[in-house]
């Protein structure tokens, strides 16, 4: 494994990498999420390509800006195109996970070279509820705190199979690693911009890279919209997890490996 900090603009961008080979596999984590959101599958999917992971700006060990003008989709996708051109290199197979996916998404409308293949997890390329259900976030941040506001969105039947399947202390740890890094800022600002995201789903038909949508069959908000990306991306394939919520990745482990190496391998397959 290696790990660094590469400077995209004016912030820090922190990643890890694991295995070699090319092209890479780079996985972009989701809202209040870290690049160890995939840990667990990092030795596993590094056994045949190099796979890397970066934390957005505003999560784990990448800059805090403290700016909430700062915390935008477009700009962390501003991020992730100075990321690959500075660390990847090359046309890259890229994973989207919730607002990852929605940055993926604008990266491979802007930028379609630098992507060889995708797979939109658990996302959406629209608003996936009405403006009216996306709450007042700083004032509930200002009244109880980011910790305490993300504990009350957490009570979830997902939860509850993680704490099954993992245990009361990995979810604790896992909350804390991730909620010690986030900026108040981006948390506050970032939540109702995904709520709120542009509508892209006219322009999913440019889309030309091989494409998988993942989604989890009980993550109500975004299986919907995940079944519109698949109808408006030309020759893309949907994959629905039985039983699986928001984080497949954590909650269905070996499903959700299988239908990730699975799409690796169509687009090796695609590119010879």
């Amino acid at each position: 494994m290696a790990t660094g900090r590469t400077r995209v603009g004016d912030i820090d961008i922190e990643w890890e990498e694991h295995g070699e080979g090319s092209p890479p596999f780079v996985l972009v984590h989701g809202f209040t999420g870290a690049r160890s959101d995939f840990e667990e599958h990092f030795a596993a999917l590094a056994e045949s390509r190099r796979v890397v992971a970066a934390d957005h700006r505003g999560h784990g060990g990448s800059t805090n800006t403290g700016d909430g003008a700062t915390y935008t989709l477009d700009v962390l996708t501003d991020d992730l195109i100075g990321f690959l051109e500075a660390e990847v290199r090359g046309p890259a197979d890229l994973l989207g996970h919730s607002m990852g996916g929605m940055i993926v998404l604008r990266l491979a409308l802007r930028r379609p070279e630098l992507v060889r293949s995708l797979i939109l997890m658990d996302t959406a390329g629209e608003p996936p509820v009405t403006a009216s259900a996306v709450p007042d976030v700083r004032t509930m941040v200002e009244q109880h705190g980011v910790r305490r506001v993300v504990e009350m969105a957490a009570r979830s039947p997902e939860r509850a199979l993680l704490i099954r399947d993992k245990g009361a202390a990995w979810v604790e740890s896992d909350a804390q690693r991730r909620l010690s890094t986030l900026d108040p800022e981006a948390f506050v600002e970032l939540l109702p911009r995904v709520f709120r995201c542009d509508d892209l789903l006219d322009r999913l038909p440019k889309i030309q890279a091989p494409t998988t949508v993942l989604v989890g069959s009980e993550d109500a908000p975004f299986l919907p919209p995940s079944k519109r990306i698949a109808a408006g991306i030309r020759g893309s394939r949907l994959e629905i997890i039985e039983g699986a919520f928001h984080s497949p990745q954590h909650t269905h482990p070996r499903e959700w490996l299988e239908v990730v190496c699975a799409h690796l391998a169509r687009a090796d397959a695609a590119s010879v």
